[in-house]
């Protein structure tokens, strides 16, 4: 500071001050404001429970999405079969109706206003968590250590005596967690120290949902279920377990010689005699069927959601300039009619493809992929652990996937060496295309992405199929039903969670 002259010197320190009494200001509103939201949320003490053995009640409020939006009760349902709404369940029923966009609540559904025996169901459950099974075996014991009541009727948030606890509580994230809703209303006033709150998100992304991710609304819960291992408890089992005997196993998946007999000519008019499926048609007659193939190019393209948060259809035009592509889909240019042997496979002259259930499009998928090189696989957003049947049906059909969405794909992948082509890797579509064309032409580069099928699959794959076998053992119910009964025995419900947690381990 001998540089400065004294008046500067003195202004030098009077600003460091300042600078650090505001710091220090700040440091305080933020600590203040977090201890603040702790107590908000934070119920009770539990060592100050009374210990008893009533009935534990869950609330399923996921099931109202269902009843609403898949069944359509407000549309279907016989109005002979509705009730007025109680006084005491004036407040919660106006406020879940509000979480769920309905405009008159005066009257519901009787079911769900009242419990009854056709609406309630047992969650039977053993100590740590798991759901329990029954044995045939006489020998072992054949009855739940917990059994909790589950339901979707607003009653249970009646008091029936003046030791009465409101219920825990199921939530999807599938619809906005409206903070006035949900913690002014619903955890303030019918929540109470055995109340145990989950919340379960899964296969959807979190781009679409953006309250899923939102790290101040999940304090609301104690236990939540989702896809993303950064934000949730648990992975429940994801879109892979629909093809996951085909995937994990080499007895039960493509080999690499099985996938590369499978692949047909590619009847394109100015590059079929590039590629090493038509290099080896040197036969009369196998020239013939190169010609009567329906295969045009060696990527395959069939996408029906065109507006997505990582933009794969304006993706997919970029890269269609530099290399040709089959599109079976929805999206973008050059759309192509199905062929006769993949509308018998569809099953429906009537598709709609906003509907799968209304044609078999796995089937579709599935028969397509087998016979191309490759298969476009970009998801429809671009988040950590977001992955789909997109990537898994591919690897199923012994087609290449060519792979855009979770940054992290590499730590879900079954191959030890490359078999997918990540997008992620080239600076532009054109630099894609280039590489694409060269492992097109290459019979020996293509075979190197197929070399995974003859190999055990990798130690991370395997870690995180242990995984997903333990998960499948317990349920989010069950985990509610277990910490709601720990309180009743003065002990944190916490600790009940993460014994499961490191029980389980997380891959």
């Amino acid at each position: 500071m001998k540089y400065f002259s004294k008046r500067q010197r003195k202004l030098l320190w009077k600003a460091l001050c300042i600078s650090i009494v505001i710091t220090f200001i700040v440091y305080i509103f933020v600590i203040n404001y977090i201890v603040q939201l702790e107590e908000e949320i934070n119920l009770c003490e539990f060592d100050k429970h009374k210990s008893n053995d009533r009935i534990k009640y869950i609330f399923n409020l996921a099931y109202w999405r269902i009843l609403i939006y898949n069944e359509q009760i407000f549309l279907k349902e016989n109005q002979t079969l509705w009730c007025n709404i109680p006084n005491e369940l004036q407040l919660i029923s106006k406020t879940i109706c509000q979480i769920y966009n309905i405009h008159d609540c005066t009257r519901l559904p009787c079911r769900m206003i009242y419990s009854s025996p056709n609406t309630l169901k047992d969650v039977n459950c053993t100590y740590d968590g798991r759901v329990f099974k029954k044995n045939n075996d006489s020998s072992i014991q054949n009855q739940p250590d917990l059994t909790c009541k589950m339901d979707y009727s607003l009653d249970l948030f009646i008091k029936k005596s003046s030791d009465y606890s409101y219920p825990s509580m199921i939530v999807d994230a599938f619809i906005p967690l409206l903070t006035y809703e949900y913690k002014n209303i619903l955890n303030n006033k019918y929540r109470s120290c055995d109340s145990i709150w989950g919340m379960t998100f899964n296969f959807e992304s979190i781009s679409n949902y953006p309250w899923a991710a939102d790290r101040k609304k999940l304090k609301l819960f104690d236990v939540t279920f989702g896809y993303d291992r950064s934000l949730y408890d648990f992975i429940p089992h994801p879109w892979l377990y629909d093809y996951i005997e085909q995937i994990k196993s080499t007895s039960r998946r493509l080999s690499m010689q099985q996938a590369m007999n499978n692949k047909v000519p590619i009847n394109s008019i100015k590059h079929s005699d590039i590629y090493w499926t038509n290099k080896q048609m040197y036969s009369s007659r196998r020239n013939t069927t190169a010609n009567r193939s329906y295969v045009r190019s060696s990527i395959l393209w069939m996408n029906s959601n065109c507006q997505t948060k990582s933009q794969r259809t304006q993706y997919m035009e970029q890269l269609m300039k530099y290399i040709d592509v089959d599109n079976y889909g929805n999206c973008g240019s050059n759309k192509l009619p199905l062929p006769e042997h993949i509308i018998k496979i569809r099953g429906s002259n009537n598709q709609n493809s906003s509907d799968r259930s209304s044609y078999n499009w796995q089937g579709v998928k599935l028969a397509l992929a087998k016979d191309y090189l490759f298969t476009i696989a970009i998801e429809n957003s671009l988040d950590f652990d977001y992955i789909t049947e997109k990537l898994w049906q591919p690897l199923v059909a012994g087609s290449v996937p060519i792979y855009l969405g979770a940054p992290n794909i590499h730590d879900w992948l079954p191959c030890k060496t490359d078999c997918i082509i990540d997008l992620n890797k080239f600076k532009t579509p054109k630099d894609a295309a280039m590489h694409i064309k060269q492992v097109a032409v290459n019979k020996t580069l293509y075979e190197s992405y197929h070399k995974w099928r003859n190999e055990p699959v990798s130690l991370q794959f395997q870690s995180m199929l242990n995984y997903f076998s333990t998960i499948r053992n317990y349920s989010l119910e069950c985990i509610l039903c277990g910490m709601s009964k720990q309180v009743d025995q003065n002990k944190d419900p916490k600790e009940y969670k993460n014994k499961i947690i490191k029980t389980i381990r997380h891959f």
